[in-house]
């Protein structure tokens, strides 16, 4: 829930974002950027953005990227990157080590951290702070909800 409304990620062969607006009871699909239309839906999850406001979380390659809905003063939305975090920097990973990319587990939304799988175990990341925690090692990966 971001404000007045409740959002879904949309998967299948095509990625959006749905908004149920509790106010107004309607739904709308909300697009998301281009480059990330082919993406598994482990690599993305919706979040409220930092100073408020739809986002959501993508990871590409060892970085998870923190991207956020902007309307200018005409109205018209559009997606711009906010925040890029490097998971191989930050976790300390050789990139050599392993073959499989990162995986989004989970979101809680009270702490602003992330679930991550890594190949060198499961993580909790907090962004504002920029610190993790590792929580166990795992060689499978699940979705979780975190709270």
């Amino acid at each position: 829930m971001v404000g007045n409304s409740l959002y879904w990620l949309l998967s299948g062969n095509w990625f959006g974002i749905l908004e149920f607006n509790l106010d107004r009871q309607s739904l709308s699909v909300i697009n998301v950027p281009v480059e990330i239309i082919d993406v598994g839906s482990c690599l993305l999850t919706v979040m409220q953005a930092e100073g408020g406001g739809l986002g959501f979380l993508f990871i590409s390659e060892n970085c998870i990227q923190l991207w956020k809905k902007k309307t200018d003063c005409d109205g018209v939305a559009s997606w711009v990157l906010g925040r890029t975090v490097a998971l191989d920097k930050l976790l300390s990973m050789n990139s050599k080590e392993g073959s499989q990319s990162p995986r989004i587990l989970g979101f809680a939304e009270d702490n602003n951290a992330v679930l991550v799988w890594t190949f060198i175990g499961i993580f909790m990341v907090q962004f504002e702070a920029l610190q993790f925690k590792k929580l166990f090692k795992s060689y499978c990966w699940f979705r979780y909800y975190p709270f």
